[in-house]
């Protein structure tokens, strides 16, 4: 059983904005197959969180979902769980 991913009001909405910009672009089944490899992605991350590599700051990971999208995120090992703490396109500035 691997760790609760949990996701923060940025990361939701880093999100949202990626899937609305998908569906002015991209046909649906292009959409559906971004959302299962997302899916895929997550459940593999929260078997083996520290798959991503470690950042400059304590317990923060960062690095791609895929060649799009970029995830940001903490563990919390008290918490048994992921904090999700943005997901952006990889074009887009990185928040700090």
């Amino acid at each position: 059983m691997g760790l609760e991913i949990k996701w923060t009001k940025r990361a939701a909405s880093g999100y949202g904005k990626i899937l609305k910009y998908l569906d002015k672009k991209w046909t649906s089944k292009e959409i559906e197959n971004f959302e299962q490899e997302v899916k895929l992605f997550f459940q593999h991350l929260s078997e083996y969180p520290e798959l991503l590599k470690p950042s400059s700051k304590q317990d923060i990971r960062s690095g791609p979902i895929n060649k799009h999208t970029i995830l940001t995120y903490r563990i919390k090992p008290r918490k048994n769980e992921i904090q999700l703490l943005n997901i952006r396109g990889s074009k887009q500035k990185a928040l700090k």
